[in-house]
């Protein structure tokens, strides 16, 4: 059991109960709150971190118990605290009216001691459970959309992100941009040092990009060895520059990896969405990245740009090459 005690509001104005109840929690060392109008509970429960537990006196000043009850879970679909109604009664149209508001429990005056510590260690347990399938839940959806080796985006929803923000870029008129990285000669890398390393390395780097990139870029596995970055807000006479500091970030230092130690390079492709659907602008980047690797690796290459410009990775003053346009014309 989680050895961390919940916190339990205690929303009620009949001084004897509460002097009761206060003391029984005090003596159990659970940390608790009080309030003595509905009101004011209500805004409790309803704050982006409720208490865990909360003991609802139906004879409130401003809202009645069973009020604050029904508006907290119209609220919230989904419980976030266990509510208990606390009346002076216990016939059957009470208990159903508490059930009917969305009360998980009823609790009757005077509050005996030994109901009350059963009741608050079944909503504990049904509170911790709740948590625990809460983080399993949350743990399913984060690997349906991650890559379990790298932990950044799988590439189905890196796909699905891309299409969104293009959406996104459209409607703000804003631009966005993207870089496709291919790890320069990995194959070898796994012969020569075992897949084991291979598998460590990528995780390393998939680290180093996810340190370097700004909050709200988006970086996704794409491939074996390929990831696919995309970057909103990056103009076009941008993007090379911010490729070329991206790469000295995350490869100009060696790779520390068990006794090995690792200097790699990458090919870098690069395109503009412009409006059009990811899957135009990756096939752009899956060839300007096949033009970097045909041109000896180790270089950006961006496509729909002019020939003059071309950026050697290594080089200690790199120029830049740019994939020249196709003309549709002469397709023909």
């Amino acid at each position: 059991m989680n050895l961390t005690l919940p916190h339990v509001l205690i929303a009620t104005a009949d001084r004897q109960t509460r002097d009761r109840i206060l003391s029984m929690l005090d003596a159990w060392r659970y940390p608790h709150l009080l309030v003595e109008d509905g009101p004011a509970a209500l805004r409790l429960l309803t704050q982006a971190q409720p208490p865990s537990i909360a003991v609802i006196d139906n004879e409130l000043a401003g809202l009645a118990g069973v009020q604050v009850i029904q508006a907290a879970r119209n609220r919230y679909d989904q419980s976030r605290t266990w509510l208990m109604l606390l009346g002076s009664q216990a016939s059957t149209g009470d208990v159903r009216m508490a059930s009917e508001a969305g009360a998980d429990d009823f609790l009757l005056k005077p509050v005996e001691e030994f109901d009350f510590r059963v009741r608050l260690r079944v909503a504990e347990r049904v509170q911790m459970l709740m948590q625990e399938l809460q983080q399993q839940s949350e743990a399913v959806r984060f690997h349906a959309s991650h890559d379990a080796m790298t932990g950044l985006l799988n590439r189905e929803a890196m796909l699905k992100q891309l299409f969104q923000e293009t959406d996104r870029a459209q409607r703000m008129k804003t631009p966005l941009s993207y870089l496709l990285l291919d790890i320069d000669s990995f194959s070898g890398i796994n012969l020569n040092y075992g897949y084991d390393l291979g598998d460590r390395l990528l995780q390393e780097l998939a680290g180093r990009l996810k340190r370097h990139l700004r909050s709200y870029d988006m970086a996704g596995r794409y491939g074996e060895d390929e990831f696919l970055i995309a970057l909103p807000g990056c103009a076009p006479d941008s993007l090379i520059p911010m490729a070329e500091r991206m790469r000295k970030s995350v490869l100009d230092k060696p790779f520390d990896i068990g006794k090995e130690r690792l200097e790699i390079t990458a090919s870098i492709g690069a395109a503009h969405s412009m409006g059009r659907s990811p899957l135009v602008v990756l096939r752009e980047l899956e060839a300007a990245l096949a033009q970097a690797k045909m041109e000896g690796r180790n270089c950006i290459r961006e496509a729909g740009a002019a020939p003059e410009l071309n950026m050697t990775l290594l080089e200690p003053n790199p120029m830049l090459l740019r994939l020249p346009e196709i003309d549709p014309k002469k397709l023909n």
